[in-house]
C-alpha cells in the first residue's frame, strides 16, 4: 500500500477519489505537500493520509443522495486534527479514534504533522438501528473500551497490506467492519442511544449490500433486487423513496463511486478505463463518460490523471 506524494494542485482530486469530495483550504498553499495511500477491500477501503496543515469542508452540494451511507473511522497516527459534524467538534491526538458520516456535511482540519489511517465502511450492518448523528465527531480515546482492539486491527491490516496481496485480506477487512460497528454500537449502548432495528432500515441496508455484491452484473435492476430480497418492486421503490433515493439511482451511484475509486487507485493505473467501467457494470462507455463528467467535471482519463497526480 504505497503512499503517493501530492501537491496543492493534485490533493483535492486524490482525496475526492478515495475518501470524500470536499473543498480545500491551506494555511500555506506554496508550501503544502501531502501523501495518500489507498486500498479497496471488498465493501470497505483503507486510506492512509499525511500532510501539512489544511482544512477540508464537505457541504451538501458535494453529496449525492443516491449514495448509500458510509461511515469513516479515523485513527490519528501523528499530529492533531479537528472533526466537526452534527454540531460537535472532536479534537483527536495520536492514538485517538473518531467516526464521521460521509453522507452528511463534515469539516476536517489537519494540524502540523498530520497523519491518519481512515477505514471507510458501509454504515448498515448487523445490530440495531444506528443513530450515527449521536456519535459522529466524538473523540474516542485510544485506551477506552474497545478502541485499543479496533486500533490494533486497523494498524495490523495496514501493515499486512504493505507486504501482502490484498485479496486474502478481504476477510480481515470484513472482520474490521464488524468490529468497527461493534465499537460504534457499544458506545451508543453506553449512552442509551441504540434503537431497536427498523424494518425499512434493514431493507435499505440489504439493498445496499446486494448492489455492492452484484455491481458487475449488467442485468442488475430494481426487479432483480426485489426478487432477490423477496419483496415487491413497488414496496422496494417506496422504502428507498423515504430517503429520497431510487433503486436505479443507487445502482448507478455505487457503480460510479467504485469506478472513481478504481481510477484513483495507483495499483490500477495501468488498467484501461474501459475495463474498469465494464468490471463495475457500465456497458455503455459513452454513458459512463457522461456520468464521470457530471460528477467530476472531467473525462475519466482526465480524472484519473488529476487523481494520480
Amino acid at each position: 500500500m504505497h503512499e503517493e506524494p501530492r501537491d496543492v494542485a493534485s490533493w483535492p482530486g486524490a482525496v475526492s477519489g478515495v475518501l470524500v469530495r470536499a473543498d480545500f483550504e491551506y494555511d500555506r498553499p506554496d508550501r503544502f505537500h501531502g501523501s495518500i495511500g489507498y486500498r479497496r477491500l471488498g465493501p470497505a477501503s483503507l486510506i492512509t493520509m499525511s500532510s501539512r496543515p489544511h482544512r477540508a469542508v464537505r457541504e451538501a452540494a458535494h453529496i449525492d443522495p443516491a449514495e448509500p451511507a458510509e461511515t469513516v473511522l479515523a485513527l490519528q497516527l501523528e499530529g492533531r486534527a479537528w472533526f466537526r459534524q452534527d454540531g460537535r467538534t472532536a479534537t483527536v491526538d495520536p492514538g485517538d479514534l473518531v467516526f464521521y458520516d460521509s453522507s452528511r456535511p463534515v469539516e476536517i482540519t489537519a494540524g502540523e504533522g498530520y497523519r491518519t489511517l481512515a477505514f471507510r465502511f458501509p454504515t448498515a450492518g448487523a445490530g440495531g438501528h444506528r443513530r450515527t448523528d449521536a456519535l459522529t465527531a466524538t473523540t474516542l480515546r485510544g485506551a477506552h473500551g474497545l478502541a485499543p482492539a479496533v486500533a490494533g486491527l486497523l494498524t495490523g491490516l495496514h501493515e499486512s497490506l504493505l507486504s501482502a496481496r490484498p485479496a486474502p485480506l478481504e476477510a480481515t477487512a470484513g472482520h474490521a467492519c464488524d468490529i468497527a460497528r461493534t465499537l460504534f454500537d457499544d458506545e451508543l449502548a453506553r449512552r442509551g442511544l441504540l434503537s431497536p432495528p427498523d424494518a425499512h432500515d434493514e431493507l435499505r441496508a440489504a439493498v445496499d449490500r446486494h448492489v455492492d455484491e452484484h455491481l458487475a452484473d449488467p442485468d442488475l435492476s430494481p426487479r432483480s433486487i426485489a426478487a432477490a430480497l423477496f419483496v415487491s418492486p413497488r414496496h422496494l421503490h417506496a422504502v428507498l423513496a423515504e430517503q429520497g433515493r431510487t433503486v436505479a439511482g443507487t445502482i448507478r451511484a455505487r457503480r460510479l463511486e467504485h469506478c472513481l475509486a478504481d481510477l484513483a487507485d495507483p495499483a490500477q493505473a495501468v488498467t484501461p478505463v474501459s475495463a474498469i467501467a465494464r468490471r463495475r457494470g457500465f456497458t455503455n462507455p459513452t454513458r459512463f463518460g457522461q456520468l464521470v463528467r457530471e460528477r467530476t467535471g472531467r473525462t475519466p482519463t482526465a480524472y484519473r490523471r488529476a487523481a494520480l497526480g
